[in-house]
Formats: C-alpha cells, sequence, structure tokens
C-alpha cells in the first residue's frame, strides 16, 4: 500500500459581510483600511485547509490516438494538479508477448514520469488481461488494488478484473477491512476501470445472480459519503445510485467516435475540487486548455500577415432576365490573391445546392498560390432540370486557407455564392421630372409576388387587392443639377384603402461592391434606406433617406407622388454619390428591396410586403435583386 499523503495550512477565517478588511489577514490577504465602499466582495477566500484539487486521467487506450496522452500530461503540468488518479487502460496490453508488454510499460512510464506531481495507477483490462501481465503488474507496481488518505478523504483504488469484470472474494474481504479502519474518513472516493454497476444490474434485471460482486461493495460504502469513478465504455456518463454521483468516464486518447459533447465522446481530464460537503466535479476537454503561449506576439504577427494577405472573392452568376425565375447552368469564378510572404493553399467545397440532377465540374475545388500572386478558379455548375433562384439563395463556398510548410497557418472562408437573376437596369438620357406622374411604365417591371414575404401585422394582408406593388429602376449617368448622376425608381402601389400617415414604401439598398456583398452578407454600415410616405390628397409625400451607419441623413433623395385609382404612385431621384464613394466612379452595380408598408387603418400596426428578401431583410442582403448598370 502506498504511504499516506499529507498536508499542513492555517485555520481558514471566512470574512462575513460588512467585517472589517483586517479580518482578511489571517489567511494571509492584506487589504487596505478603506472608508466606504471597497472595489472588492466580501466573499470567503476559497482556501480551505482541507480543500484540495487533484486531476482524473481515463482510457488512453483501445486503439489510442498517438500524442493525445502526452498533451494530457503537459496540459496537466500547466494546470499544475497537487496529485494525478488514473481508472486504468494504460497500455494496449492484450498480449502474453512479455517483451511486447514490457515495451508498452516502459512507453507508459515514460510519459508518466514527465509528469511534475503524483501519479496513481488503476489496473484495467488493457492492463491485466492475463496471468502474465497480472504478474507483470505485481512486479512493477505491487499490489492491483490499494488505498490512501490525504486531507481526511479516504482514497480506494480497485481492481475490476479478477480474473474479469469482476471484484474477487479476498479483494471484497480487503475492502471491507479496509474502510472499517478508515470509517473515520469525511468522504471516501473509489475508483476502478469498469463501472461494474452497471454490469451487476444487467444480470439481476436478467433474473441472474451478481456475477461482479459490486452489489456487496456498494453495502459496504452505502452509509458512507462516497464518489465512484470508472472508465472503460469511452463515452462520459454521470450516474446516481444510493443518493451518490457514479462517474463513467470518456477518453484521453482512447479510440474515439468524438463525437462530442452530447454523446459523452471527448478527450478530457476530470478535475476534482474536494470541498467540505463533497467533491465539486469539471470536465476539462484537452482542446479547451491552452498554454500562456498559444499565441505570442511573433505568432499573431504572422498571422495578421497572413489573414491581410490574403483574399479569397467568389464572382456571382447574374443571369439575364430572359431566363426568367430559374437556373439550368452556368460559372463561377474563384480568385485567390495572396500578398502573404508565404505559400498559401486553398480547399473547399460547394454547399447548399439541390443535389438532384446536379453535377460540379471539377467536383474538388484546390488552388495553389505562391507569395505575391493570384490564382483564379472556374467551376460550372449544371442542373439537369432548371431550378428556381429561391432554391439556390443557401448556396456558399466553404473553404479553408492553410499556409503550406512547417507550423502552419489555417483561415476558415464561408462565402455565399450568388446565383441569381441580373435585374433590368437600362440608362437613360435625362431624368424625368419628380412630380409622382410616371411618363410610360415599361413592358417589363419588377413586381411583389401574389405569396410575398410578410414581416410585421402578418394577418393584416389580405392579398395584392389590399397591398401590392410594381416598380422599375434606370440609371441617369448625366444630370445638370447639382446632385448629378442619379438612380430613377417609380414604384406604383395598388392598395384599397390608402392611410397616408402610415402606408409607404420602403427601398433598401446595399451600394457595396459584388465581391463584398457577396462574401458579407450583412450591410447596414454601410447601406442605405429611403422611405415615401404615400401621398395625401394633396399630393403632398413625406421622404426620409438615411444611411445605416449612425442613422445619418443622406441629402439630395427627391420624392413625390400622386393617388390613382387603386393607390398611388412614387418616383424617386437618387443621387450616386454613397455609390462612387464605396465602389468608384466606375461602379458596377447595386443590391437592392423594395418593402411596401400597409395599413387599413391610422392606429393599426402596418403589413410589411417584401419583394425579394429573408425576415431580416434590414441587416442581410440575401434574397436582394442585384440591378447591373448597363455601360
Amino acid at each position: 500500500m502506498l504511504s499516506s499523503l499529507h498536508c499542513f495550512a492555517h485555520p481558514e477565517t471566512d470574512s462575513p459581510q460588512g467585517t472589517p478588511p483586517e479580518s482578511d489577514e489571517a489567511v494571509g490577504m492584506l487589504l487596505p483600511p478603506l472608508e466606504g465602499p471597497t472595489p472588492w466582495t466580501n466573499k470567503p477566500l476559497l482556501n480551505d485547509p482541507e480543500r484540495f484539487q487533484f486531476a482524473i486521467v481515463t482510457d488512453r487506450t483501445g486503439g489510442h490516438r498517438p500524442g493525445v496522452w502526452m498533451d494530457a500530461v503537459n496540459k496537466l503540468n500547466m494546470l499544475r494538479p497537487e496529485f494525478v488518479v488514473s481508472v486504468g487502460d494504460l497500455i494496449e496490453g492484450y498480449t502474453d508477448d512479455e517483451q511486447q508488454a514490457k515495451a508498452e510499460w516502459d512507453e507508459f512510464v515514460g510519459f508518466v514520469d514527465q509528469l511534475d506531481m503524483k501519479f496513481f495507477f488503476v489496473a484495467g483490462n488493457h492492463d491485466v488481461t492475463n496471468p502474465i501481465l497480472h504478474r507483470m503488474w505485481r512486479e512493477r507496481f505491487g499490489k492491483e488494488y490499494y488505498s490512501f488518505d490525504y486531507k481526511g478523504v479516504h482514497f480506494v483504488c480497485l481492481c475490476s478484473e479478477e480474473p474479469r469484470e469482476r471484484i474477487s472474494e479476498e479483494q471484497l474481504a480487503w475492502i471491507s477491512k479496509d474502510l472499517q479502519e478508515h470509517s473515520d474518513a469525511r468522504w471516501t472516493l473509489v475508483f476502478l476501470h469498469k463501472p461494474l454497476w452497471t454490469y451487476a444490474e444487467r444480470d439481476l434485471a436478467e433474473g441472474k445472480p451478481d456475477q461482479t460482486n459490486w452489489k456487496k461493495v456498494e453495502q459496504l460504502l452505502i452509509d458512507r459519503p462516497h464518489t465512484v469513478f470508472a472508465g472503460h465504455v469511452h463515452h462520459y456518463v454521470q450516474y446516481r445510485r444510493n443518493e451518490r454521483e457514479y462517474y463513467s468516464l470518456a477518453t484521453t486518447g482512447g479510440v474515439s467516435q468524438l463525437r462530442g459533447d452530447s454523446y459523452g465522446e471527448f478527450d478530457h481530464v476530470t478535475w476534482l475540487t474536494m470541498e467540505k460537503d463533497g467533491p465539486q466535479i469539471a470536465n476539462l476537454r484537452l482542446d479547451g486548455i491552452l498554454a500562456a503561449d498559444v499565441v505570442d506576439e511573433q505568432t499573431i504577427t504572422r498571422l495578421n500577415a497572413f489573414l491581410k494577405g490574403t483574399a479569397v472573392e467568389v464572382a456571382p452568376i447574374l443571369m439575364s432576365e430572359s431566363t426568367a425565375d430559374r437556373f439550368s447552368d452556368g460559372e463561377i469564378g474563384i480568385r485567390v490573391s495572396n500578398k502573404s510572404t508565404e505559400v498559401v493553399k486553398l480547399s473547399g467545397e460547394l454547399e447548399g445546392l439541390p443535389l438532384k440532377g446536379l453535377t460540379v465540374d471539377p467536383g474538388t475545388l484546390d488552388l495553389t498560390v505562391p507569395p505575391g500572386t493570384s490564382k483564379e478558379l472556374r467551376v460550372r455548375i449544371a442542373f439537369t432540370e432548371p431550378m428556381e433562384f429561391e432554391q439556390l439563395f443557401r448556396t456558399a463556398m466553404v473553404s479553408t486557407l492553410k499556409t503550406v510548410g512547417e507550423d502552419p497557418l489555417t483561415s476558415e472562408r464561408v462565402i455565399p455564392v450568388v446565383i441569381d437573376r441580373r435585374f433590368e437596369f437600362p440608362t437613360i438620357a435625362e431624368l424625368p421630372p419628380i412630380d409622382g406622374m410616371v411618363k410610360s411604365w415599361p413592358e417589363r417591371s419588377n413586381a411583389t409576388p401574389e405569396k410575398p414575404l410578410l414581416l410585421g401585422n402578418t394577418r393584416g394582408w389580405q392579398g395584392v387587392g389590399d397591398g401590392s406593388a410594381k416598380f422599375f429602376a434606370r440609371h441617369v449617368p448625366k444630370n445638370d443639377g447639382p446632385a448629378g448622376e442619379q438612380v430613377y425608381v417609380a414604384v406604383r402601389v395598388k392598395d384599397d384603402r390608402v392611410i397616408s400617415a402610415v402606408d409607404r414604401v420602403e427601398l433598401l439598398i446595399d451600394p457595396r461592391p459584388v465581391e463584398k456583398r457577396s462574401t458579407e452578407p450583412r450591410y447596414t454600415r454601410t447601406g442605405l434606406t429611403i422611405s415615401a410616405f404615400a401621398p395625401t390628397e394633396s399630393g403632398e409625400v413625406k421622404v426620409d433617406a438615411r444611411r445605416f451607419r449612425r442613422d445619418r441623413s443622406y441629402r439630395g433623395v427627391k420624392a413625390s407622388g400622386i393617388r390613382t385609382e387603386d393607390g398611388y404612385d412614387l418616383e424617386f431621384a437618387i443621387p450616386t454619390k454613397l455609390v462612387k464613394e464605396i465602389q468608384g466612379r466606375d461602379w458596377h452595380s447595386l443590391q437592392g428591396t423594395v418593402v411596401l408598408h400597409d395599413a387599413d387603418e391610422p392606429d393599426e400596426e402596418p403589413t410589411q410586403v417584401v419583394w425579394r428578401g429573408t425576415d431580416r431583410v434590414r441587416e442581410l442582403n440575401t434574397g436582394f435583386g442585384h440591378f447591373v448598370r448597363e455601360k
């Protein structure tokens, strides 16, 4: 049996609320005597002399994944537990070849020797599979079951393999004697490899006697505070038995599908803090424990250069209006620019496309880009049957950019792939008078659908006769007025009851370059919203134009309107200065949508009828129309 561990500490002095700061001096913390409020709370220091912390490691083998156990060793050295306890399966074992077993134990003990703190071995089925491995265990580590004490807590390390899934009668007698000799322990912690309580319960449920002897062990423990830890099954479960917690731990490098928390499949160490009223348990995933130098100045400088120096662009597929609302085939361009000093490789795939009748050529997206260069990949997408554009809104390129060489840097990039119509946006010679009287309505225009997206008071909409709109847009490159270049928009609203104080037309415009709009659909920092209320009986129109960021007014917008027999018309003249600020003088396109606000009573919340977009229409440009200017 291993010798007991000892610790000496000063008694704890808890500071109750309102006691003077000097009361903390007894526990080694000297606080200045301040009058009035203090910049600290009156909670006690968690330094009870009976409190201690240690770590529990679990299965390493059964098809171990190299490097994980040593990763755990390094991270335990960072965490500084007072000691470490295992629950077995430390070597692959399952062999009667002594040389093989000796090599495996030599390797494992070499790992353990790199721990800065004491380690307690517990035997698993891989470790003591047969009489030869049992003998080798005893030659190296002594008995296969033992106990020790630390700060009033009794630790019992058992062997569940006598010979297999069983506590032997000899071990059972030892447990009885050991627990009697330590009846004054404030808590008992039990460690074994297999969760024998589940085996015993299975036998009893089948009408068989308990072959494991675990129920006898439970009876010996039942009158004392205790907690039990096991491994073996490679997934984590907390059990409640006899009003006590039993734990089956996951893996510390053993074979696992690693499907995540909800499956209980992860590599971890269990962190136990012993309190007066029992243990506090936390599971620390190895992939969540980071060294102090995980990012240093040199690393962050290199990473920033990599992120800043690499760009991935996906050119949209914008089809002419002759294709109506369906897409059959087209080609997207993927361009990687590398201004960093390292070779960069892109790998990715297209997601969100309907799979029926789909071909993508090439099927895998790979580009290797040397420093200071750019490369482009053309990808052909085709369907055997035409797809509506709405079915393609969720298409994205999911990609990874990675530096080539030692210590690679990685950047995950998810870039929306725009496959949509190109909406008519022809150039006209001059700006029509903005008086609400649309001189000629084009043969082809855009209209809110018969079954539109509705926001706000969705029950208030009774169909297209109650509230719907059609519109067209034109580009006016030259204008003699102070506003200069303009975008002209005309909207015709069908509304069976016009409430000029509530009803309005809202234009939402994303003026960024098409690459930015496609990469980042959130446009609220630079977007433009223009609202014009329905004209009054006398023809007055209230208009408001604002940039989203900081809610700044956008000057120069004009709007006018007239009432019609079945609703009202509105005309807008919108300066392009914001577009040119962002895209430059030779700007390419706009993305935008129209939202009709309609109510049938002055105090009624209006229904919002959306031409194109999502329920986050004021945040994301997803679904907005692309208006490409003709040159």
